[in-house]
């Protein structure tokens, strides 16, 4: 019961020993220098004095800073035309190809506009991540508000609802599903773009520390970065995940109904 409640987050561990075994053994064996690849206790002993000393903190922040702006922008920017293009097809006509064009676009060549038109601020990596997030948001949106039946609409047409009614009653709540899996989907890619836009030009930033790092060959900073940078991702990923299973409690219910 136990193993089956939290294997998700045991197996990761009981493999992390042996990822962490081959990696020492390979420096050993292939006698690699520590400028290119560092040990796994030198690599954890550079992080901790990374956080002791506070030097990466500030950074943390500002990356945060901006996946949390972002993302929230993002979302509701991502509703408000998601609904609109259900609503009216004429607006999905006129966007969409604006939309697509935008998002097949490599962010990595967007980044530059981006800091051109706002500076090495917060401001441009918050547009970046507002772009990325928005996508996924807003065609989720388009789904779920099309997926409803037509026969609900119906029946509250006969009840007298308002579209306000509507909205708050039916629409939102059918959407709210696919809305939460587009934001877990979204929250990856938020962390992506405030890096991608941090790389590109910023003056702090964990995406600044990767550029930083590998400007003055620091292969630990660099390591250090991605590390945080990937359980930063990983935590907000199962922290919205956790909120999808509290909210959509019904949905888990139902699945062990049916086992």
């Amino acid at each position: 019961m136990f193993y089956q409640k939290y294997k998700k987050f045991i197996l990761p561990i009981a493999v992390l020993p042996i990822i962490l075994l081959l990696w020492e053994l390979s420096i050993k064996v292939f006698n690699i220098p520590s400028y290119l690849l560092p040990s796994p206790r030198a690599l954890l002993g550079y992080i901790i004095k990374l956080f002791s000393s506070g030097t990466i903190i500030p950074h943390i922040l500002i990356t945060l800073k901006e996946i949390f702006l972002g993302t929230a922008i993002g979302i509701v920017l991502g509703l408000i035309l998601g609904y609109i293009m259900a609503k009216i097809q004429l607006v999905e006509r006129l966007i969409m190809p604006f939309v697509i064009i935008l998002q097949t676009a490599p962010k990595i060549s967007l980044a530059p506009l981006f800091i051109l038109w706002l500076g090495l601020g917060i401001e441009s990596k918050v547009v970046l991540v507002i772009l990325v997030v928005m996508f996924p948001i807003m065609i989720n949106q388009v789904l779920a508000i099309r997926t409803i039946d037509k026969n609900i609409y119906n029946l509250m047409k006969v009840l007298n609802a308002t579209k306000l009614q509507i909205f708050f009653k039916i629409e939102l709540p059918y959407s709210f599903e696919m809305l939460m899996s587009g934001i877990k989907l979204a929250i990856t890619q938020a962390v992506t773009g405030a890096v991608i836009g941090e790389m590109i030009g910023a003056k702090a930033g964990l995406g600044y520390l990767l550029t930083l790092g590998s400007e003055t060959y620091d292969i630990s900073m660099i390591l250090s970065s991605v590390i945080v940078l990937s359980f930063i991702g990983l935590f907000l990923y199962e922290m919205f995940n956790l909120l999808e299973n509290k909210t959509l409690y019904w949905k888990e219910d139902s699945s062990n109904n049916n086992n």
